[in-house]
């Protein structure tokens, strides 16, 4: 556990080293982009009146940033850090969980401004206890495709362009600046296997709204987010052993 602080502590310092503003860049990059959607999504385009909306897309913005960040850190960590793989001691898997863990801290970062944001909407409610255990979920989301994708991006780095192009697309179909009432019937369906679109959704029911998310939707996005992180670690287990002959 201490091996995994240190990593991430000195993966975070060098992330931010040499830049003007160091850490905070963690949360500049996202209140930019709340910024240019805010103004997007309320003067140009409208996507319907929803309570809160300043607070409804930071968290969706920032909720979705971790995911995909982390997602494409974890794909990339073997390549760009193929010396965690040499050094004894250290757990082969060591270098995509640090990344997403960093990504982590990312999130960890913005949640004063989140803060912020849910004092001038209505305070912050006891409901908001719960959000160790949402992201606890993420967490093992991100980890489990990341660790396949990085398994298979050693070996064919086609996955990296795909994946980005996925990501790209998967911000547009989840629901991060839009309601998911705005979408019509049959869209609704694929919104609810979207286990992205229900962590967002989560993360604004016990932040903004006060309330508890549906217990049987946020139970089964747990056990598949746990059910893709043991698969994700299998794969990645067993392919791990020929990554230095592949790099």
């Amino acid at each position: 556990m201490d091996l995994v602080v240190n990593l991430v502590s000195r993966e975070f310092r060098l992330r931010y080293r040499r830049a003007f503003i160091g850490w905070l860049w963690s949360v500049g990059q996202p209140l930019l982009r709340f910024a240019v959607f805010a103004y997007v999504f309320t003067r140009v385009i409208h996507v319907g009146n929803i309570p809160e909306y300043p607070a409804f897309l930071f968290i969706g913005i920032v909720g979705w940033t971790w995911f995909a960040s982390g997602l494409v850190s974890a794909m990339i960590s073997v390549i760009v850090r193929p010396d965690l793989l040499l050094r004894p001691g250290v757990p082969r898997a060591a270098a995509p969980i640090v990344s997403v863990l960093t990504d982590m801290l990312d999130f960890v970062a913005a949640l004063p401004i989140i803060a912020v944001f849910l004092v001038f909407s209505g305070g912050i409610g006891l409901s908001a206890l719960l959000l160790p255990v949402l992201m606890a979920i993420e967490l093992l989301l991100i980890l489990g495709f990341g660790l396949a994708l990085c398994s298979a991006n050693v070996y064919l780095r086609d996955v990296q362009i795909f994946t980005g192009l996925a990501l790209l697309l998967g911000f547009y179909l989840t629901p991060v600046f839009y309601s998911r009432t705005l979408l019509p019937g049959t869209l609704k369906f694929f919104y609810d296997l979207n286990p992205v679109a229900r962590l967002l959704g989560a993360y604004r029911d016990i932040l903004i709204y006060h309330r508890l998310p549906e217990t049987l939707p946020l139970l089964l996005v747990a056990l598949f987010s746990t059910a893709v992180f043991a698969g994700g670690y299998a794969i990645y287990h067993r392919a791990s052993a020929t990554f230095v002959d592949q790099l």
